[in-house]
This record gives structure tokens, C-alpha cells and sequence, in this order.
């Protein structure tokens, strides 16, 4: 009898020693179970005011989710960090609150956007395939834990997918199981198996700072060259190569051999792809060709002057993420992608709401019917543009306008970028046709006639382009016009504002019509 007794207790100790490692019999994992109930829940009351509601229309639900929705021309892309839930906690502008967070998924899931895969992001960049048009991807950087353990209830709930950047040198390895910070190799593990996340390469063990010179000066890993102290010198054009060459290669096998995926994206640390190097400019062009023959996609962060959404064959080696921090709002993160639905010619707008107007520089606002762009306290000019433009081709624009303060405004067309866009520029010296491709910027065609115009007085301008081909006019008559660069072939529409001094420029528009030339 005590043999036996002896012996359950034996077994009942093994036990729970080996229930102790199982990632099953854990607190995290009961209390993500806990937490996408409650989740669920929530959604169901949020959605359809109540459970009871949610079961009376469960069918025609069901009905409604069979109708085919059109095809996306964009997709955007939403980067996170982490989601931190303490009542203590204060905005950093990196992190965002899990209330936020949750608001925000309740919120496109409930305007009808779904969450897809990497794959199925990659098809649609380098094939145009169909996807549905409210699709998103949504993705987090650095594989923390307080973004996963967060998220994931959240995504269940919603039937959302995301993918997970990781650090390798953080999270792959017998050292990852004592941080406390970053997501373990087997904790990755079961993250994958959910079938709800994907990971990519977010670098080997290049997410920091590295000293760049002798007196101390840091910065990042991929894009500058290190400083050598025990040689006393900066490492030569083959060290940087070979060094981040293993770090690239290193990550990605990382996750394969370990993880047993494929890997097809590649985030950029800080978002640096070579474009803030301090000490090796030409680290931009080595770093891309790496990238690019170990990843089919590669990730950045969107620039304030750029559309949000990526489009098919454009850019989706350096795919834009839209970076959402605790500085974003639920509202504003819903105005940033529904805007970049793409809008249909003709098009006119009395600015009675905001229909997509984003900032590129400056600062611009609806005013009473009007559209309000001006430069800021420490800037000389403005510029603003409409989202969901991005692929106009050839169209004719006519607003009036009223120069406020300053010397000179511009309509502009073919908006691509805050470096690539032409524009008709209006000032009392006369008229001129310009273009500004990668930076540079040239005059294409100048009118010298006194155009009389004068501040606080209502002007019809207007610009057309066709194939290559722009046109200026004020009041509907021509006035100058030119050819521009192959590579304005496409975009959207804007409106800017200058002068030779600071905070001394703006510009209100009224009254615009767009219309498609054949």
C-alpha cells in the first residue's frame, strides 16, 4: 500500500514538473484564452449593440458577408510596436494603449476591411491580384511580448491575421527563453502554429546603434559603416559588406531552419534603408541589392508627403507602412485608409468635409467651405494633396483661388511624391510650367505677361495633362504649356503656397472640378 502511495506521488510530481514547461498549463496562455472571450464579447456588443441583437441577425449577416466586394487598387500596410495596457503609462509616440489598439481593429473590422497575408500582399504587388477592397496588412516590429500577448486575443476575435518582424539575435536561441522583453523561439513556435501570424526578418542583430567615429557618434547598423577601436579606423567598403551580408542571410536562416517557414518579408530597422545614412551614401544601393535577392518584400515607414496605400508594381521593395502610435487616433487611422480608396473622375469637391486632403508640408484644414493650405511658424511654403488620386493619368483641374499671404501658389498635378510632381505656378511676375523629379526641379515653359494677380482676390486657374503633354490656364485661357518627364506618368492632385519669408504664405481653393481627358 505505501509502495503504491509512494508511487502516485512520484507520478503527480513528475507531472507537474512536466506541466510546469508546458506552454499549455502556463498563466499567459490561460489568460489569452480569457481575454479573447471577453474580446468577442466586446466586439459583439459593439458591433450589433448586444448579443441578443448579434443572434436575431446572425442570417442576414451570413447573407451579406456572400456578396463579392470590388477589387482594391491599394493596399496599406499598418505598423505597430507595442501595446501597453498600465494605467501609468504615458504617450511616447512609439507605443500605443491597448484600449486604442482595440478601438482601432473594432473599427475596421467593423467597416468591412480584412486582414490578409503576406502572400497574398506579394501577389497582389508583383501580379495585381485580386484582393478584396478593404484589405489591409497589418504588421508589428521587433517581436515583443507585450505586442503579442496583447494583440493576439484581439486578431482571434476578429479573425485577423498579422505578421511579426523578429530580431533573431533576440528571439531565436536557449538565451531567448530568459527575456523578458522579447518573444522566445518557442514562443514563436506556437505563434505560427495559431495559424493567425507570420513572421519576417527584422535583422540578425542589427536593431541598434553602432559607434560610427572615433569621438563616439552612433547610428544605425545596415546604413552606416562602424568605427574599429581596436584598429583605430572605420571599416573598409568589403567589411561593411561582408558584415551586413552575414546579419541579412543570418536572419532569414534563422527563422527558416528554426521556425520551419519561408520567409518573404524583410522590415528595415528605424525604417533606414540606406536614405539617413550619416557616413556611406552609398549604402542605400548595396543594402537594396541584399535585400532584394534574399526577400521578395521589403518594409519602411511612410513619409508625411507620400499616399499611404502601395499600389501594384510600384515600389514593393520598399512596401510604405503606415506607422500607428499613440499620437494616431482611432478616427484619424480611419480617415488615412479610407481616403486612400481610390476616387472616380469626374471629381469635383465644395470642401464641405474632408474628402482625403493630407498634408505634404505646412498645414491645411476646411474652412467654411474652403480649402485652407499655409506654411507653419518655422517653414515658406505649404503643400497639400488629395489621397486616393495616386493613379490619375490624364485629367484636367479648374479651382479658384485666392492668395492670402505670400508671392506665388501652384496647382499641381501628377502628385507622387513631395520629389516628384509637376505644377503650373502663378505669381504677379507671370506663369510657369515645372517639374520636380527626384529632387530636381526645372522650369519647363514661363509666361511673362502681368497676370494682375492680386492678394484676396478670386482667380480661375487651372492645368491639364495628357500623355506627357501640361497645359496652364487662368480664367480657361491657355497660357503656357510644355512636356514633361516620362517618369510623371501618373498621380494625384495638389495645391501649394510660397514665399521669401517664413510663415508669410497661404492659399484657400474653392470650387474644384477634375475632369478625365481622353
Amino acid at each position: 500500500m505505501l509502495v503504491t502511495v509512494f508511487s502516485v506521488v512520484l507520478s503527480m510530481i513528475g507531472g507537474i514538473s512536466l506541466l510546469k514547461d508546458n506552454y499549455y498549463w502556463k498563466a499567459r496562455y490561460f489568460t489569452l484564452q480569457w481575454d479573447y472571450l471577453k474580446t468577442k464579447i466586446e466586439f459583439v456588443e459593439y458591433n450589433s449593440g448586444g448579443l441578443v441583437n448579434w443572434l436575431a441577425n446572425r442570417k442576414s449577416q451570413s447573407v451579406f458577408a456572400t456578396t463579392t466586394p470590388e477589387k482594391t487598387k491599394s493596399v496599406p500596410v499598418l505598423l505597430y510596436h507595442g501595446i501597453i495596457d498600465a494605467p501609468d503609462w504615458q504617450s511616447d509616440g512609439v507605443n500605443i494603449s491597448l484600449s486604442d489598439f482595440k478601438a482601432q481593429m473594432f473599427a475596421l473590422k467593423k467597416e468591412g476591411y480584412q486582414a490578409i497575408t503576406l502572400a497574398q500582399f506579394l501577389g497582389f504587388m508583383q501580379e495585381d491580384k485580386d484582393l478584396p477592397e478593404k484589405s489591409i496588412l497589418i504588421t508589428f516590429d521587433d517581436a515583443r511580448k507585450d505586442s503579442y500577448y496583447m494583440a493576439d486575443p484581439i486578431l482571434r476575435a476578429l479573425n485577423f491575421k498579422a505578421v511579426m518582424f523578429v530580431i533573431t539575435g533576440r528571439s531565436i536561441g536557449e538565451d531567448s527563453k530568459k527575456s523578458v522583453f522579447h518573444l522566445s523561439e518557442d514562443e514563436l513556435k506556437k505563434m505560427i502554429e495559431s495559424g493567425r501570424w507570420e513572421v519576417g526578418s527584422h535583422t540578425q542583430n542589427g536593431h541598434g546603434l553602432e559607434k560610427i567615429d572615433a569621438a563616439g557618434a552612433t547610428g544605425h547598423f545596415l546604413s552606416d559603416k562602424i568605427w574599429n577601436d581596436s584598429l583605430g579606423r572605420m571599416e573598409t567598403n568589403e567589411e561593411y559588406d561582408q558584415r551586413i551580408s552575414r546579419d541579412l542571410a543570418g536572419s532569414k536562416r534563422d527563422l527558416e531552419r528554426t521556425l520551419g517557414v519561408s520567409v518573404l518579408g524583410f522590415a528595415y530597422p528605424f525604417g533606414d534603408y540606406g536614405n539617413n545614412t550619416q557616413n556611406f551614401s552609398e549604402s542605400k544601393n548595396i543594402l537594396a541589392g541584399k535585400v532584394n535577392a534574399l526577400f521578395p518584400l521589403a518594409f519602411r515607414q511612410t513619409g508625411e508627403s507620400e499616399f499611404p496605400g502601395n499600389y501594384p508594381g510600384k515600389d514593393f521593395r520598399l512596401v510604405k507602412r503606415i506607422n500607428v502610435s499613440s499620437s494616431m487616433t482611432k478616427g484619424q487611422l480611419l480617415f488615412l485608409i479610407n481616403g486612400d480608396h481610390e476616387k472616380t473622375l469626374p471629381y469635383e469637391d465644395a470642401f464641405a468635409t474632408n474628402q482625403g486632403w493630407l498634408t505634404g508640408w505646412g498645414s491645411s484644414e476646411l474652412q467654411n467651405g474652403l480649402l485652407l493650405t499655409r506654411a507653419s511658424a518655422s517653414e515658406d511654403s505649404s503643400l497639400t494633396f488629395l489621397n486616393g488620386t495616386y493613379t490619375w493619368t490624364d485629367y484636367k483641374i479648374s479651382a479658384t483661388a485666392k492668395l492670402i499671404q505670400g508671392n506665388a501658389f501652384a496647382a499641381v498635378v501628377r502628385y507622387v511624391n513631395g520629389n516628384n510632381y509637376a505644377s503650373c505656378d502663378f505669381s504677379t511676375g507671370g506663369v510657369s510650367l515645372s517639374q520636380r523629379v527626384g529632387r530636381q526641379e526645372n522650369i519647363l515653359a514661363k509666361s511673362d505677361e502681368n497676370l494682375q494677380i492680386i492678394p484676396n482676390k478670386d482667380i480661375s486657374v487651372g492645368i491639364s495633362v495628357a500623355g506627357n503633354k501640361a497645359t496652364c490656364y487662368i480664367e480657361d485661357r491657355e497660357t503656357v504649356s510644355g512636356f514633361l518627364s516620362p517618369n510623371l506618368n501618373h498621380g494625384g492632385i495638389g495645391f501649394k503656397t510660397w514665399d521669401n519669408t517664413v510663415n508669410n504664405s497661404s492659399l484657400l481653393i474653392s470650387n474644384l472640378k477634375v475632369n478625365s481627358l481622353p
